[in-house]
């Protein structure tokens, strides 16, 4: 009786608190949002997604103490029974003295400090933390994780690491599964993070084409008839057949080779050899794409004037027709393409380019034309996606379906198991759809004996490299499954959780304007009101985002974006005229959720956090309006 009355009363309290805000859906709160249950229930089938985490109320407790006990035990044992007769280098008398005890006491005060300053840390554990890409941390990944920092494998040699190197091919032999590579062919290797991951693509990209316009330089002399581009665009099929046919060798390409020589005097040399300027390669890049590319053609010299980038679509995605269009004046230009990007997961909306027309195009110049031209796509957020069942799929937009189906054809994709692998930073991954356009480097060191295929290090721009990312990915592989029965039903239920989101959202407050053409597990809107200026919407939004903050705990954690016009001047048009707003600003500014918890929608809690989040931004666009 006494539950029934509290609960009457929450009910009255809160029907007072919403009449109240005005041009916001009073009844909203009074009745359940007519959804379908498997949106916020977790089926039966999908119960062994628990025993993945530990749980926002660390639920699990009791089996991650079981597993740590394990570990340490097993770890203790190990190191007792190797060469045990050399006796204990820390005695029981040792532990008895004064100074031993004084640090070992100074040593757990600051364990103390630390572990209390840590509880002040962003929780992104939580399901009310919807900010950025990072989430809960699977089981099996903080498992592997552990594993491997207690036995600190630096998998830059086999010298250095017996069983990391071991782990780290099986790990990406997974995940190349489910990109869609051949496993058999496939070859890559974890790094720090994305961003890593795609100046690898970049640097091998380069190496392909140095290597075919270094040929082509030469063969040129001896007569054939090349230019700049076809050179820098032959295939293996034509590198090889010229390099047997002019009995080449790594002495007569090395006055060619462009990145062998002095870059300005080779420029000079390619000039006489093919009658036109070199002005070097160039790499198109989608305008959504993530700040690292920029950095990479800095990083390797070209200049800004090699970032080429391609238009973006009404949906924000990449245009292919300005794409086609900029290769054809690549080729005019004599300007070498190093690289074509696609993008699995946009960093502002987590989108998929078209990359089956992208690869479908790049196919044909390749049958048609002879010209092959490298295609990275960078999934470091999207490239779980591929773990999802696709093809009977309500929640999947055909033309992601189409993208993910095409992701194996691509030369090499960057992956980041730490954003929706569920595992501990850091952790990124680069993977070659085959062998030779990997190991295109040759990097010695006089103190560690590589062994060819082996040994990742020469052909890696990290040097020493710990395996933990590895570990962690590969005993989440096996544990969950890279499938749609393991990672496809959790990122199906993120999925899953932004089309909810959303649909709440626009039925609180006909203020609220979702952002379109949303694909995946992010979810953006913005406040405005009809006809006002967009740097009115911008300012509203942007007093709506610091009233989530990070800096200290709030009842939800979200993040922002800011579309501009300039890349996104299409979307911004389309999106706008939602509510008829005055484009007199160069931007739009957006709050971005990022919906990976798992437990986000839940039946389970005393709380349905996307009704609790509603009612929140409702109280908090209340003041703004």
């Amino acid at each position: 009786m006494v539950c029934e009355i509290s609960r009457a009363i929450e009910i009255v309290l809160n029907c007072l608190i919403y009449v109240s805000l005005g041009e916001i859906n009073s009844i909203w709160l009074m009745r359940k949002p007519e959804v379908s249950e498997d949106l916020q229930a977790f089926d039966p089938i999908e119960t062994s997604l628990k025993t993945f985490f530990l749980g926002p109320k660390s639920e699990n407790a009791d089996l991650v103490n079981d597993l740590i006990s394990e570990i340490f035990q097993d770890w203790y044992a190990w190191r007792k029974t190797f060469h045990p007769e050399d006796g204990v280098a820390i005695t029981e008398k040792d532990k008895q003295l004064t100074e031993y005890r004084s640090q070992i006491d100074t040593f757990k005060s600051h364990v103390t400090t630390i572990l209390r300053r840590f509880n002040s840390e962003i929780p992104t554990f939580n399901p009310r933390y919807i900010g950025h890409m990072v989430a809960e941390i699977s089981l099996p990944a903080l498992m592997g994780h552990f594993i491997t920092l207690l036995h600190n494998p630096n998998n830059i040699t086999g010298e250095a690491s017996r069983i990391g190197i071991k782990i780290e091919d099986e790990a990406i032999s997974d995940l190349a599964t489910m990109l869609g590579f051949n496993p058999e062919q496939a070859v890559g290797h974890f790094t720090s993070g994305g961003t890593v991951a795609n100046f690898e693509g970049l640097l091998r990209a380069r190496m392909r084409l140095s290597l075919w316009l270094t040929l082509g330089a030469l063969a040129k002399t001896q007569g054939k008839n090349l230019n700049i581009f076809d050179s820098a665009h032959m295939g293996w099929e034509k590198y090889n057949e010229l390099y047997t046919e002019l009995g080449a060798s790594e002495k007569s390409l090395l006055p060619y080779h462009i990145l062998k020589n002095n870059p300005y005097e080779i420029a000079e040399k390619l000039k006489g050899i093919f009658g036109v300027n070199y002005r070097g390669p160039v790499i198109l890049v989608p305008q959504n794409k993530h700040y690292s590319w920029e950095k990479a053609v800095r990083l390797i010299g070209l200049g800004d004037d090699a970032f080429w980038p391609v238009k973006l679509d009404y949906r924000g995605k990449m245009d292919v027709l300005d794409l086609k269009k900029q290769i054809r004046e690549a080729r005019l230009q004599n300007r070498p393409i190093l690289m074509v990007v696609s993008v699995a997961g946009t960093t502002e909306m987590g989108d998929f380019d078209p990359i089956n027309e992208v690869d479908e195009y790049l196919k044909g110049l390749k049958e048609h034309d002879g010209i092959h031209i490298w295609h990275h796509i960078d999934a470091a957020y999207g490239g779980f996606f591929c773990a999802l069942e696709r093809e009977e799929n309500p929640y999947l937009s055909d033309s992601m379906k189409l993208a993910l189906n095409a992701m194996g054809s691509a030369n090499s994709i960057t992956i980041d198991p730490h954003k929706l692998g569920y595992v501990p930073y850091a952790s990124g991954a680069f993977i070659t759809q085959n062998k030779n356009e990997y190991y295109l480097n040759t990097i010695h060191a006089p103190y560690i004996d590589f062994k060819p295929e082996q040994d990742k290090g020469p052909q890696t721009i990290e040097g020493s490299r710990s395996a933990a990312g590895a570990v962690s990915t590969w005993l989440t592989s096996k544990t969950i499954g890279f499938d749609a029965d393991g990672y496809g039903m959790i990122l199906n239920r993120t999925i899953k959780a932004r089309v909810l989101l959303e649909k709440l959202l626009a039925e609180a407050s006909p203020n609220i304007f979702i952002a379109p053409h949303s694909e995946t597990n992010i979810c953006l809107f913005t406040v405005a009101k009809p006809y006002e200026p967009l740097s009115m919407t911008n300012r509203r939004t942007l007093k709506l985002y610091e009233q989530y903050s990070s800096s200290t705990d709030r009842s939800f954690f979200v993040s922002k974006t800011q579309l501009g016009m300039k890349s996104y001047g299409a979307y911004i048009k389309s999106y706008a005229e939602k509510w008829n707003a005055q484009l007199d600003e160069e931007g739009l500014v957006l709050i971005r959720l990022t919906l990976m918890n798992p437990f986000f929608t839940t039946n389970e809690t005393k709380v349905s956090y996307p009704e609790a989040f509603v009612a929140d931004i409702l109280a908090s666009i209340k003041k703004l309006l």
